[in-house]
């Protein structure tokens, strides 16, 4: 209901025939306690715009509605609705009035002094601000919800570590052995030279290791949602170089320093634009770390420096 719909209804019984700006004057310097009377910016409004009011011609603003429901003295309300009811002998014509807005009550005055007050708080309720803060609300619980659904995701399938690296693998496995023979000073360094070497042959196991997560991934948004998540990998992928960039672009004593230095600041970065961020299933520091692996085989990361000849 709106204030002109409620003001309107009630003035046969309680207006005594005032024009419609006395009787916005009373209606609703009435409903204000007497403290407030003064500062109440509404009842020093222009005629016209009183008239406006009682007609629908002109709404309420919220924040003089919040005015006049902080100020409300509905005992004051109240009996000046039941001695106007009286002097009119209008009882039985409010109370029909009542019931057939659904509002069945043996005391009519205090169920039309409810009746405003719930009329000046739907005004409050439907302003901007106060919209803008349900749909607020709403769409906090909708992130809390989907956010819960993430968390809830299985695990992705596994993709198990081959015994002899595949084709997809020598791209990036080429990069770390110039990177281990960087810091050994071995400019042809191959995959033959790890077994003289076993702490890069451990480390290259664990680079596979890495490099899989990550692919379990990969191959994993491809399965959920019948293939609507295809692109979280690709937005992985950029979260992940976005944050470690210019730490490869950093001078290091050689590219295994590099890669290491890499590999310590994926672990930390926030890749919150991947939605799968919230799920303990679909990102690690594992993965994060093979995505960088995945950033080699695509050409955006390198562990050494080409140097000019």
């Amino acid at each position: 209901m709106t204030f002109s719909e409620y003001a309107l209804g009630l003035s046969p019984f309680i207006s005594f025939g005032k024009s419609e700006y006395d009787y916005f004057t009373e209606l609703v310097g009435n409903f204000v306690t007497d403290a407030a009377m003064d500062s109440c910016k509404i009842l020093k409004r222009k005629s016209d715009t009183k008239y406006r009011y009682i007609k629908g011609d002109r709404t309420i603003q919220p924040k003089d509605a919040q005015y006049l429901y902080d100020h409300r003295d509905k005992s004051k309300f109240s009996n000046w609705i039941w001695e106007r009811m009286d002097e009119s002998d209008s009882y039985d014509n409010v109370v029909s009035w009542l019931n057939n807005l659904g509002f069945a009550s043996d005391d009519p005055s205090t169920a039309c002094t409810d009746l405003l007050e719930s009329t000046i708080l739907d005004i409050i309720r439907n302003s901007p601000t106060s919209q803008a803060k349900q749909e607020s609300e709403i769409d906090l619980k909708l992130i809390d919800d989907i956010e819960e659904k993430i968390k809830s995701l299985p695990r992705p399938a596994n993709v198990p570590v081959p015994r002899i690296a595949t084709q997809d693998e020598q791209t990036y496995i080429s990069e770390l052995c110039q990177a281990y023979g960087d810091a050994e000073g071995i400019s042809d360094f191959s995959l033959d030279n790890l077994s003289s070497y076993p702490d890069y042959s451990d480390d290259l196991d664990d680079r596979r290791i890495d490099f899989y997560a990550a692919e379990s991934i990969r191959r994993g948004v491809l399965e959920l949602g019948n293939g609507k998540l295809t692109g979280q990998f690709d937005v992985l992928k950029d979260e992940t170089f976005a944050g470690v960039k210019d730490t490869a672009r950093r001078i290091h004593p050689n590219g295994y320093e590099c890669m290491l230095a890499v590999m310590e600041q994926a672990i930390i970065v926030p890749v919150t634009n991947y939605i799968l961020s919230t799920s303990p299933y679909w990102i690690s520091g594992k993965i994060k770390k093979g995505v960088c692996h995945h950033l080699v085989n695509d050409g955006k990361l390198k562990w050494i420096r080409r140097r000019k000849k």
